[in-house]
């Protein structure tokens, strides 16, 4: 990696993201009730626990003000988490400072890290911070409020009393709620040069500091951020869907090409945008749930931080919404009856084995990826993680629901018994290895 980029820590290389979407993750939407779930998501084994927007939302009920997908979403909620209207103030739909203070208590007594969103690209039409300094917003020549992307009123990063506010704000919640880092939505729509000198003042705070950006700028993962992710990864969902299987090599190989060597990037199923978007068609419900278990085996197994989404560990069903909560389609949350059903606690138990594998084998976050040929190429997908002079695995997935045999040979002569799998059977004979893949099968294995 060049000298003048971030070294990535190795506890982040090592980590398992969760997403808490605190209006999907609990009947009543608070911090409190989503810190007594706390120990539920340590016995998963995640380390890192990103919470979305928690500020004061904009109430204003003009139309012209709200995105398409806010409007499009029926729901008539004005408070769209992504539209602030005080960046200082915990919005009392999710509870109280002390509440935010006892919910990253709890995390960090177990063990785990904290990431805030934060959405500086726009803010809300009466946002406090357009009242206080009216030039911290674009303005037309005529000195109105221009607004960006979403008709959300976009931030004059141009003016640098707004990026003191700003960097203010970041450290605000670093210094006075101890949290670990940031989630930083549309990072690449705003200035690198404000988060790279972010960085370097939270860092005064914490050294310890994460930084997430939903971005691809080649230039993030230079001196502001650790990891990143974009809408790409959701291929996946397509291969699985019926589609090659051969895309996601090339994916992954465009993706990192497209980016600082060794980058670190997020790999998911699911987050908010996607399961509100998808509407009551989320993977369980349109794929099934061996699908989507091969869909996260092979995020857990590949280089990157596997980045799950609130209810996937219990294969939950139920419809999301960000604009949902309990004043606004309160049925919209996770189905907890399902960690009581045979697929909810397979679920649980399969990524509560693969998560512990993932901090037990060096290969599956420090090995080099290799992608296969072999005879199955459009069903499955195979690779290995290998670490020079040390562990090797070979990982192989069948993604779709048909049965495959896959062949190999070579080095593949000295596969010890399966680390991890799920309907497949292996042989090795005359020279080669047999993988008999049933429909949605997949194996980890050392070699």
């Amino acid at each position: 990696m060049p000298d003048d980029t971030l070294k990535i820590p190795e506890f982040l290389r090592n980590s398992v993201m969760y997403q808490v979407f605190l209006r999907a993750f609990t009947p009543g939407g608070t911090l409190r009730s989503a810190a007594d779930m706390i120990p539920h998501l340590h016995r998963l084994g995640v380390d890192i626990l990103y919470i979305s927007p928690i500020t004061e939302a904009d109430n204003d009920m003009r139309q012209e003000f709200w995105s398409v997908r806010q409007r499009k979403s029926g729901l008539g909620n004005p408070r769209s988490p992504y539209r602030v209207k005080d960046y200082w103030k915990i919005d009392p739909e999710y509870g109280t400072e002390e509440d935010l203070k006892y919910f990253v208590n709890e995390a960090h007594r177990l063990g785990m890290k904290v990431l805030l969103d934060v959405v500086y690209y726009h803010c809300g039409p009466c946002a406090k911070l357009i009242t206080e300094h009216p030039d911290f917003v674009t303005r037309d020549e005529n000195g109105n409020v221009k607004s960006g992307e979403w008709c959300f009123p976009a931030l004059n990063f141009e003016n640098p009393e707004l990026r003191e506010y700003l960097h203010k704000n970041l450290e605000y919640f670093v210094r006075e709620f101890d949290v670990d880092g940031y989630r930083c939505d549309v990072s690449d729509m705003v200035p690198i040069d404000f988060w790279e000198t972010g960085r370097r003042r939270l860092e005064k705070i914490k050294p310890s500091v994460i930084m997430l950006a939903e971005g691809s700028a080649k230039v993030n993962q230079n001196r502001a951020f650790d990891f990143s992710y974009t809408f790409s990864w959701r291929q996946l969902y397509d291969v699985v869907s019926g589609e090659s299987a051969t895309r996601m090599p090339v994916l992954w190989q465009e993706y990192y090409d497209s980016l600082l060597p060794e980058t670190l990037v997020a790999r998911y199923t699911e987050h908010h945008d996607l399961a509100n978007d998808r509407g009551p068609n989320r993977p369980e419900r349109l794929l099934g749930p061996d699908a989507h278990n091969v869909m996260l085996f092979i995020n857990l197994c590949l280089d990157g931080i596997p980045f799950i989404y609130n209810g996937q560990e219990i294969a939950d069903t139920a419809m999301h919404s960000i604009w949902a909560n309990r004043d606004h389609g309160a049925n919209m949350i996770i189905d907890w009856s399902r960690a009581m059903t045979e697929t909810g606690r397979m679920r649980f138990a399969l990524l509560q084995r693969l998560i512990a594998l993932r901090h037990t084998n060096p290969a599956l976050t420090q090995g080099k990826v290799n992608w296969l040929k072999h005879n199955q190429e459009d069903h499955v997908l195979i690779f290995t993680r290998t670490i020079e002079n040390g562990q090797r695995l070979l990982i192989a997935a069948n993604c779709h629901d048909t049965p495959v045999q896959v062949n190999l040979s070579g080095e593949f002569a000295k596969i010890n018994d399966p680390l991890f799998e799920h309907n497949t059977a292996s042989e090795w004979k005359n020279g080669t290895l047999h993988l008999c893949l049933q429909p949605f099968g997949f194996t980890l294995m050392e070699y």
